[in-house]
């Protein structure tokens, strides 16, 4: 298969976790900027292509338009087919024309599969295009730093071009169709080199004329439409040059007028980001909260009720009182001390955990028994989150934990233990009951017809239907550009959630041939290959091996209750 023939089911889009969403982390008391890393974080590609970053967005911008230097180095070292002429005469530092976005997308995978072999990024980095969001702020909208506008900014944002108010623009502010624009004159008739007018507060160019740039968000649909944003040499009517002008193409078009930039996403720089602005609005709630009692406003009541809400930790917040809760036993659903949700599965002594064991379940274990989650990923914030960075001899630790405290309460039967499910018992979950082999290795990849969000071979999955690397699948939006609260996805018809996605889980069977190494089954939020999210799909690690989405589910073996 070419290059090209790997494009289309690749597609980048931003659907996961749209940045522009990252800001509303902390408006409940208003908006508020993400923290920056540095004075000004910068990046050069092996290209020479710069990227900087830009208030409003966690990715970092590129300053230029790729060029036709950049575009010949992709061409020459990928063997992409390539035939697409300007009518007029380039030069290397031109922005490269004539692609539409199936080519940029090729561009962006090809450049972040050539860092990654050589070790200039790591997984988790990578080169996309832009999404309306990163444009918007990148183009200094308002839109970009606030949640909510007044109507004074809305028609802000709707009436500024890059350089301002005022029109026509000022001299040197772009390559825009000059003679076309009375008292306008820029010296290009058709494109010109990069960074040669004025840049931006933020130090980017071109981001209004030269040419048009992709940007894409994924749309639902059979008809895909890509947005081209920034005007170009050859237009000039004003509503179209504005910064918040938005034109919907199709996205197989190839102009002489299109071009593109990239930007340079890292995920673990998002989160960085994302764990400081949610500082932010905690200490923000903290002062707002002194304010108010600092006032004597409120009577002494609901400050007594605020401050225990307050005191409240994550994993100790909501918990249920043991002595209301009925003993697991087989036949029924149970509600466990953790308020963790079990259900019977038919014609077995097991009852199954509807959803993946939560950051508050494993962090309640964790403080029990003293011990530290040193692998903890950075961007698990919230307490009903898959616990992901734990191994199989962590899981297996905190089930032996939670049996033992449950046994004690009379809430679980000497007879039973709470435990990994098996290979075969995770199949059955998910919806798999027959399959060929004796073992895992046997069974894997046997049945190419099932998936665990369908129980057949839907495919792309239905928008929402479970949480992956929705960036690279075309036609597929999920929300969420890591971990999704466990509870974000329906339940399957044998009742339990998230098998396909949000974070891969530990079985408890050992591999054939390799006694330390066991069971991983399911997607996650860094899956988006067909063949690896199959139902019948199976994996392996050493038992020590802990992974940003791997983690696990509990199923309660009543044994012979």
């Amino acid at each position: 298969m070419s290059l090209s023939d790997s494009i289309i089911p690749c597609m980048i889009s931003t659907t996961r976790l749209p940045i522009g969403a990252v800001l509303a982390l902390s408006f409940l008391l208003g908006p508020v900027v993400l923290p920056t890393v540095s004075a000004q974080e910068e990046r050069v590609s092996s290209l020479g292509m710069k990227f900087v970053e830009v208030p409003g967005t966690t990715v970092l911008i590129g300053v230029h338009e790729v060029t036709v230097a950049d575009w010949k180095s992709f061409v020459s070292e990928s063997g992409y087919v390539w035939t697409f002429s300007p009518h007029f005469v380039q030069e290397s530092d031109h922005p490269v024309v004539g692609v539409n976005l199936q080519d940029a997308v090729a561009f962006c995978n090809w450049l972040t599969e050539k860092e990654r072999a050589a070790d200039k990024i790591n997984s988790s980095q990578s080169y996309r295009l832009p999404n309306r969001a990163d444009w918007d702020a990148a183009a200094g909208l308002i839109r970009s730093r606030k949640r909510e506008l007044t109507v004074e900014e809305k028609v802000q944002d709707q009436r500024t071009f890059l350089w301002g108010l005022a029109w026509p623009p000022p001299a040197g502010s772009g390559n825009y169709a000059e003679t076309e624009i009375p008292g306008y004159s820029d010296g290009f008739p058709f494109t010109s080199p990069v960074g040669r007018f004025k840049a931006s507060a933020n130090g980017i160019y071109d981001l209004g004329g030269n040419v048009w740039e992709w940007t894409w968000d994924l749309k639902l649909g059979a008809n895909q439409m890509g947005n081209l944003r920034g005007g170009c040499w050859a237009y000039f009517r004003p509503e179209c040059l504005t910064s918040s002008y938005e034109y919907a193409v199709p996205v197989e078009i190839r102009f002489s007028t299109i071009g593109f930039r990239c930007v340079f996403d890292d995920k673990q720089r998002t989160a960085t980001l994302m764990a400081a602005a949610d500082s932010e609005r905690e200490e923000a709630q903290a002062k707002r909260r002194d304010e108010i009692m600092g006032k004597g406003d409120v009577d002494e009541e609901e400050l007594a009720a605020m401050r225990q809400r307050l005191s409240a930790g994550p994993a100790e917040s909501g918990l249920p009182n043991p002595a209301d809760l009925s003993p697991a036993k087989a036949g029924a659903s149970y509600f466990n001390t953790l308020a963790m949700d079990f259900i019977p599965i038919s014609d077995t002594s097991l009852l199954a955990g509807v959803y993946e064991v939560r950051v508050q379940d494993y962090e309640a274990f964790l403080k029990q028994t003293n011990r530290v989650w040193k692998d903890k990923p950075s961007f698990l914030l919230g307490g009903g989150h898959p616990a992901a960075g734990v191994s199989w001899e962590d899981a297996q630790a905190f089930c032996q934990w939670l049996t033992e405290s449950e046994r004690k309460l009379n809430l679980l039967p000497e007879s039973a233990v709470y435990r990994l499910p098996s290979d075969a018992e995770w199949s059955r979950l998910a919806g798999l009951k027959e399959e060929t082999g004796d073992d895992p290795a046997e069974k894997h990849l046997k049945n190419e017809e099932h998936f665990p969000w369908s129980g057949d071979g839907t495919w792309p999955p239905p928008s929402m239907s479970v949480n992956l690397d929705a960036s690279k699948i075309a036609e597929f939006n999920d929300s969420y550009a890591y971990t999704a609260p466990v509870a974000t996805v329906e339940q399957n018809p044998t009742g339990v959630s998230g098998l396909g996605g949000n974070v891969s889980e530990w079985c408890q069977d050992s591999w054939p041939g390799a006694d330390e190494e066991r069971v991983f089954r399911g997607g996650s939020y860094l899956f988006f290959d067909k063949q690896s999210l199959l139902t019948a799909s199976r994996r392996h690690a050493p038992k020590t091996t802990t992974r940003a989405d791997l983690g696990f589910r509990c199923v309660i073996d009543l044994g012979d209750e």
